[in-house]
């Protein structure tokens, strides 16, 4: 089941639509339910995911999953309505902004997406990229999954792990080398060009600073970007 056909619940409808899934639709907008109904196979009810009456019939007890993608009032009822009346096992929701995830899941859901904090990760990515790239952040726990490149001419070169500055409750999951991966001991010796696979703490993202790191791009006073060069490891794509 799929409530809301938005920016973001269209393209999902017609892509599962496509791969022969059964679905149901609840949509409130009837111009969304014609584009639905001319482009996808799916079960269409016209109203509000928020409306205990559509529910009823839409044999909501044999659905597998609930994807809810509409506003917040709408995608908080229909997660408690989907969980505590007809026990829907995956619910999956929007979260319109990050402080709004907690309350989802208190609603019911099992998974929160928040596409603004999803899109902010992805620009400060793209920002930073020259210093660091992140595989992962789950901020809620203060997780984080980043990679580090040691640069061809860093002072880390010949270093065993052991004598890095790994920031705190972070480790090194593995070592990328010549296409391949490998999984480090303490004495294991590092390389120019080797790739640091790291998680933990969201204080992951430091090592290169913790290390000597100079930033690589700062902001002059005139608005203009300058370079400096790394000391020790950067971050990098």
């Amino acid at each position: 089941m799929i409530i809301g056909a938005g920016d973001i619940g269209m393209p999902i409808i017609h892509y599962l639509s496509e791969r022969g899934h059964l679905l149901t639709v609840i949509e409130i907008d009837e111009k969304k339910c014609k584009e639905i109904s001319e482009h996808s196979d799916a079960a269409i009810f016209k109203g509000s995911g928020a409306d205990p009456e559509i529910w009823k019939t839409t044999e909501a007890d044999k659905m597998d999953a609930l994807l809810t993608l509409t506003n917040k009032d709408i995608n908080m009822e229909a997660c408690k309505i989907a969980k505590k009346q007809f026990g829907i096992p995956i619910i999956i929701a929007r979260a319109h902004q990050p402080e709004n995830i907690t309350q989802m899941k208190d609603s019911g859901a099992d998974i929160v997406i928040c596409p603004a904090q999803e899109t902010r990760r992805l620009f400060l990515n793209a920002l930073e990229s020259l210093t660091a790239e992140t595989l992962y952040e789950y901020t809620t726990n203060d997780f984080k999954i980043v990679i580090v490149a040691v640069p061809p001419h860093g002072s880390t070169i010949g270093k065993t792990i052991d004598k890095i500055n790994i920031p705190e409750n972070c480790k090194i999951a593995s070592i990328f080398r010549n296409g391949t991966f490998l999984f480090p001991t303490e004495s294991f010796i590092l390389k120019g060009d080797d790739r640091i696979l790291l998680f933990g703490s969201v204080k992951c993202d430091q090592l290169s600073q913790d290390c000597g790191y100079t930033e690589l791009m700062h902001t002059s006073n005139s608005g203009r970007r300058a370079e400096a060069s790394p000391k020790n490891l950067r971050m990098t794509r």
